[in-house]
């Protein structure tokens, strides 16, 4: 009953996709929902892929396109090497995107996750390299899911990211923005591998002693990390503190950080009150 409440009309559908993605979205910088050219879609413009679109081994050649409340999840390979996506809505009931599901889509510029995921399979996305910029609430980010798309600017992620797997954003040579909440539990080593352009990046409660070494390609390059802790630590061996980069540390350990010698090479030591995207507590403004 509740899948039939999705998508009754068109215009409809694309409604209640853009206030549920609102909702999922509200402790981030930028919500879907407020994405002009999202908000500016009308219905009438986008392809609704439905059950039967699927039976028929249908072949999209319209460059947006949304899902109909029959599809719960995508299929392994279902779109891969798709040349004339350009956009698509993941609509909240969809729960899986499977293997392959869009790879070698290399004319996909954005893709609107407008609820929570569960799971974006291996190879998901693998060589979308038209993609700019990512902002997803998913629980896993399989193997090589977005790996070698070679436009991907920003990674952000909702309250419920828990694994990034190996080779999640292998080759992501532009990818300069990574940002996760206080939560995160699992980010396999190579991860980031071959990420040369990070600048600023998040440090999850637990990867106090790991997440230096995971984005260490890119050390040079380092502007703004934001220490996301409930307690005061010494610096890690695998950290490579520059001048160019500001520190952004809880409130109630920003003496202890701004004391310590090697924290000090760091070019400035703040607290997280002052950033853009976490409280003094570490979570998402």
């Amino acid at each position: 009953m509740k899948s039939k409440l999705f998508f009754p009309l068109l215009a409809l559908g694309l409604l209640i996709g853009f206030s549920s993605c609102e909702k999922q979205q509200k402790n981030q910088e930028t919500k879907v929902v407020t994405d002009k050219q999202a908000t500016e879609t009308s219905a009438k413009d986008i392809f609704f892929y439905t059950a039967k679109h699927r039976a028929d081994k249908y072949v999209p050649t319209e460059e947006k396109m949304g899902f109909s409340s029959q599809i719960q999840s995508i299929n392994d390979g279902e779109f891969e090497g798709n040349t004339s996506l350009k956009e698509v809505w993941i609509a909240p009931q969809i729960q899986h995107i499977a293997i392959k599901a869009f790879s070698g889509c290399t004319s996909l510029e954005k893709v609107h996750f407008q609820g929570e995921i569960p799971v974006v399979n291996d190879q998901a996305f693998e060589g979308c390299s038209a993609m700019k910029n990512l902002l997803i609430d998913a629980y896993t980010i399989g193997v090589d899911a977005f790996k070698d798309c070679s436009s991907l600017e920003t990674a952000r992620f909702g309250e419920h990211i828990w694994w990034l797997r190996v080779g999640a954003f292998e080759n992501c040579k532009k990818l300069r923005s990574v940002l996760m909440g206080i939560a995160m539990k699992k980010i396999d080593d190579g991860a980031f591998a071959g990420c040369t352009g990070i600048e600023e990046f998040t440090v999850p409660n637990d990867f106090k002693n790991r997440m230096f070494g995971l984005v260490s390609e890119s050390a040079a390059k380092w502007k703004k990390v934001y220490l996301l802790s409930t307690e005061y630590y010494p610096v890690p061996k695998n950290c490579t503190p520059n001048k160019g980069c500001t520190l952004y540390v809880p409130d109630a350990f920003l003496a202890q950080f701004q004391a310590d010698a090697e924290w000090q090479k760091f070019g400035a030591v703040e607290p997280l009150s002052k950033s853009k995207y976490f409280t003094a507590e570490g979570f998402w403004k």
